[in-house]
């Protein structure tokens, strides 16, 4: 035993080169494409049971709440979210993506995660204030203290999830995020039931934080003192400091539309967009967070690998449009009766923006992961300079956009948003070693069968526009979409179709 049989063992006893480097190459692969899978088996499970629970509670929690509400969570989230980029100053990723890492390294991490978000606590209770001033609304300075709670939390668990992250260990980490998502929203519907308001919303996140701190260091518990030191640190910090650089610039583009609507247009208006966009970015949020959670991890291991890594690609991409177009370009063209019949009339300034932002985010849904596969093959710079190029574009539209009111700043993603896309895509397939042609190859026929599909859709809408009961009209346009989508993929996307009826099968089999 341990032996091959004679016949079957090369020459002199060793595999030639080629063999053994066609065999590591095949068997990486393997794993590759395994770890991944499994991944998203369970990322995807947990997402979508939690995605159910919160998607229902988040509905009745904004049939409760006023657009005013939204619009100062979403100013308050502009400052949060800007210290929320420096609670780990790239160091997380920087370890998840190195290939070996010592306990001190990461008791020196744990020690500066410390000092930095109780640097960030104090920043935001001191400068709450001119905050306020700055949007002129009452309230905010101390929303903005409450949730700076958070951060006094966060240093408690990062080694724990960086743990969990380089262990692969997506079921422990889909769970966390399955129950977290159901005691969040469990807490703000309860406390928008008892008339809370916006604190409703910030309450819910700061339940949220105390309950993944300390569930986390449960499942990967790190027992070690901080270290507050940081010798021998510096490969590391340099990582970590282009990725902390590329936030920072992404973090301008993704929250210039909430500061130029909240300080030009006011907090109500601020209100309706927000809650258009966070619609119509659900998907994006979901598909791109199941993705990032796998694909990080995941492609760090393997990132010598690049051929491997673009075939995955090709296939996300072809399988996440498959998605991310009938979900979205059907909420586009059903947008009025979504929000009249799930928001209720005083949301109806929302309809507009809606529709538009719909159909322009099923292409930033599709290239939504890829910055955490340059990240994952350590190119961090190409995100940083993807973010300038945002920066510098995206701004400038919205601002213009105001012009025109709210639906002026949805114009500003549809026409400008575009441009960005296509310059920067092309930046990150380069490093991947992929072509612009070959990705356009794998989402077209998920966009011409959505195509289809919103041409069905619209034509019901128009001949269902006198129903009176716009319940049973969105049904009815729901069914339309659905029954034209499945016939349109199944004549001009059968590859995708096969490919994912074979994927149920074979787990149907499994069962």
């Amino acid at each position: 035993m341990g032996q091959e049989p004679p016949a079957l063992r090369p020459a002199h006893g060793t595999q030639p080169d080629h063999e053994r480097t066609a065999g590591v190459t095949r068997n990486t692969r393997m794993s590759l494409k395994k770890d991944v899978l499994h991944g998203l088996k369970w990322v995807a499970g947990a997402k979508f049971a939690s995605q159910i629970v919160s998607w229902v509670i988040t509905i009745i929690v904004m049939r409760m709440l006023v657009p005013a509400d939204y619009g100062l969570m979403a100013m308050a989230s502009v400052f949060l979210a800007w210290c929320a980029m420096f609670v780990e100053m790239g160091l997380a990723p920087a370890l998840v993506q190195a290939k070996e890492v010592s306990t001190q390294k990461l008791r020196q991490a744990y020690g500066l995660f410390m000092l930095v978000n109780f640097a960030v606590v104090a920043l935001l209770v001191t400068f709450a204030p001119l905050a306020e001033q700055f949007f002129d609304e009452p309230h905010l300075a101390n929303l903005i203290r409450l949730m700076s709670l958070q951060f006094v939390l966060t240093p408690f668990g990062l080694v724990s999830e960086v743990l969990l992250q380089r262990g692969l260990n997506f079921r422990a980490r889909s769970l966390l995020d399955l129950s977290q998502s159901v005691i969040t929203a469990i807490v703000t519907l309860a406390l928008a039931w008892w008339g809370m308001g916006v604190w409703a919303l910030a309450l819910g996140i700061i339940v949220a934080a105390v309950y993944r701190t300390i569930a986390v260091n449960v499942v990967a518990p790190f027992p070690h003192l901080p270290l507050f030191s940081w010798h021998g640190m510096r490969e590391l910090f340099t990582f970590g400091g282009k990725i902390s650089a590329s936030r920072f610039l992404w973090f301008f583009f993704t929250q210039a539309d909430t500061v130029i609507i909240g300080r030009t247009l006011g907090g109500e208006i601020l209100g309706v967009y927000s809650v258009a966009l966070h619609l119509a970015s659900l998907p994006v949020q979901r598909v791109s967070g199941i993705l990032n959670q796998v694909a990080f991890p995941a492609l760090a291991r393997y990132q010598n690998d690049r051929a491997a890594i673009a075939r995955q690609l090709l296939k996300a991409f072809e399988l996440v449009s498959l998605v991310a177009f009938p979900v979205l370009w059907g909420m586009a063209a059903t947008a009025s009766d979504i929000v009249l019949v799930f928001l209720g009339r005083h949301w109806e300034e929302a309809i507009l923006p809606l529709r538009v932002l719909a159909l322009i985010m099923p292409f930033r849904t599709v290239v939504q992961f890829l910055p955490a596969i340059t990240d994952a093959v350590g190119r961090p710079g190409i995100a940083l300079q993807n973010g300038i190029v945002a920066c510098t574009l995206m701004p400038v539209a919205f601002y213009v956009g105001t012009h025109w009111g709210i639906f002026g700043v949805a114009m500003a993603w549809a026409l400008v948003y575009p441009i960005v896309l296509l310059i920067n895509m092309h930046r990150m397939l380069g490093v991947i070693g992929l072509t612009m042609g070959e990705v356009a190859l794998r989402m077209l026929p998920a966009m011409l069968s959505a195509a289809a599909m919103c041409a069905a859709v619209t034509g019901v809408h128009g001949m269902l526009v006198d129903m009176a009961d716009r319940h049973i009209a969105l049904a009815i346009q729901v069914g339309a979409g659905a029954i034209a989508y499945v016939a349109a993929s199944c004549l001009l996307n059968r590859a995708a179709v096969a490919q994912v009826w074979g994927m149920v099968r074979r787990k149907r089999q499994v069962a």
